[in-house]
């Protein structure tokens, strides 16, 4: 098995400039595909109540809400107020959109060492 990457010269030298098919070894022989089967309708139920792992990133983004956010702007719902999915994912696009108005920062390249 060949596992050492293909190391063409790009602009920026160095191991983050290489682009991710050349960091995947090449494999010889028959390649597998797995078929990844649509989710049924029944997968999405915006009323199923909130799990316990949803109920922790709700307490970690309300913490976040409380220490980065002025009062006026926050929520003002706490995570054992929300019981739904939907309430769930309501509140976690509205803080996270008030703590980063604008949105992903987009990554800057870096001028060549």
């Amino acid at each position: 098995m060949n596992t050492v990457p293909n190391r063409t010269k790009h602009k920026a030298q160095g191991p983050r400039s290489m682009l991710a098919k050349e960091r995947i070894p090449r494999l010889a022989g028959d390649v597998s595909y797995i078929t990844i089967p649509n989710p049924s309708s029944s997968t999405m139920n915006s009323n199923r109540p909130v799990s316990s792992l949803i109920r922790s990133q709700l307490q970690h983004l309300q913490h976040a809400e409380s220490a980065r956010l002025p009062k006026e702007k926050r929520d003002g719902r706490r995570p054992e107020d929300i019981g739904t999915e939907a309430e769930a994912a309501s509140y976690i696009a509205k803080i996270t959109n008030l703590l980063h108005p604008q949105g992903r920062k987009r990554s800057r390249s870096r001028p060549p060492s």
